[in-house]
């Protein structure tokens, strides 16, 4: 525990590196593959370590934040509405925060799992751990579901690092608490900031201002529905037709693997029948939130999840037999055009070396 707290003290005193240093790992990890002998899996292996450890640098910033607001150092810090939702559940359900977890662990270190499979086992053998790696995700997934009471699970299931890191500097809030650029109160002692150093009133104050307008100072201080709903109200409970919709979105991809087991990866009726599985689910959800009058019910946070369901939808172009018989062949063309250009020819170079692991490892591609 000693040695947490010290890694904590020491994550505290350098925070406003923490986001710099994340990015930096991470882009060496995409430029990686094709590089050296097991540049895949040693990239996927730095990708995988460093989203695990965000998730710890998260629940560490966000402590720090609630610290700050406590101490009425920290305004602008607030929880963000996913957070808000997410923290209720994982606060009021120990099973939901251990299958949370679980889920974001799986989430994060399936590709790396698959690649391991894929070196050390026969194709047939890759394939059933991806399978039973489905099975488990797509069981965890209904469990959470029950938890709720039959509500949208949204993505992902951990916190969200809603907290800019170099808002919590102290050496930042050091520089800006010196100057007294406020009016206080004599009988309540409250604290009224001045305008000018609230509000950019010209394009010099912009850097300096936590508001670009008033507009945007005002709206900072408007409790809207989101703010005073409470965490429960924040996503409703499904009827029973989205409920339909949400179960076949929770199996679709174990479905999807156990058809390439059958049919194989460059048959078309596994992309064909995970397609038809995604549109089916997403329709029975959009009527199943549809009132009687016509009107669209999704609070915000589900017509987020459900948008981004959506945008998942054109993965399917680099999914199974559309994308080994239709996109690998014209990116190969493409990259081919690409390598007279001097300067373009090391992007074509990158997306290259993608091109078989979009095709051999399934969880590239994969939406789940």
């Amino acid at each position: 525990m000693d040695a947490f707290k010290a890694y904590d003290d020491f994550l505290l005193k350098n925070v406003a590196q923490i986001s710099t240093i994340e990015s930096a790992l991470r882009s060496l990890s995409y430029i990686l593959p094709g590089r050296f002998q097991d540049a895949e899996l040693t990239s996927q292996a730095i990708y995988a370590g460093l989203n695990v450890m965000s998730l710890y640098h998260n629940s560490v910033l966000r402590r720090a934040a609630n610290d700050y607001i406590a101490q009425k150092q920290g305004q602008g810090l607030e929880e963000s509405p996913f957070n808000k939702y997410t923290r209720f559940w994982t606060s009021a359900s120990a099973p939901h925060r251990t299958i949370s977890s679980a889920l974001s662990l799986l989430g994060y270190t399936q590709v790396l799992i698959e690649m391991i499979a894929i070196k050390k086992l026969s194709p047939s053998q890759h394939y059933q751990v991806v399978a039973v790696l489905e099975a488990i995700k797509a069981l965890l997934r209904l469990t959470l579901f029950r938890l709720t009471k039959h509500r949208m699970l949204l993505y992902p299931t951990h916190l969200e690092r809603d907290v800019d890191p170099s808002a919590l500097d102290p050496q930042r809030h050091r520089h800006l608490q010196t100057p007294t650029y406020h009016w206080t109160g004599r009988r309540t002692g409250k604290e009224i900031p001045f305008i000018g150093t609230t509000i950019a009133m010209d394009k010099q104050q912009r850097s300096s201002s936590r508001f670009s307008d008033v507009n945007d100072y005002l709206m900072s201080r408007v409790l809207t529905a989101e703010k005073l709903r409470k965490p429960s109200q924040m996503v409703n409970i499904m009827s029973s037709l989205a409920r339909f919709g949400e179960v076949a979105s929770i199996f679709r991809p174990l479905i999807y693997v156990l058809a390439l087991m059958v049919y194989g990866r460059k048959a078309w009726k596994p992309w064909f029948i995970s397609l038809a599985i995604d549109l089916i689910a997403n329709y029975a959800i959009l009527r199943g939130y549809q009132a009687p009058d016509g009107r669209n019910m999704m609070m915000p946070l589900e017509k987020n999840e459900y948008h981004r369901r959506l945008r998942l939808l054109v993965l399917y172009v680099i999914k199974g037999a559309f994308y080994i018989s239709i996109t690998r062949p014209k990116l190969e063309r493409f990259c081919n055009r690409l390598e007279t250009k001097p300067v373009l020819k090391m992007g074509a170079g990158i997306l290259r070396d993608y091109l078989p692991l979009w095709q051999n490892i399934y969880f590239y591609s994969s939406t789940s």
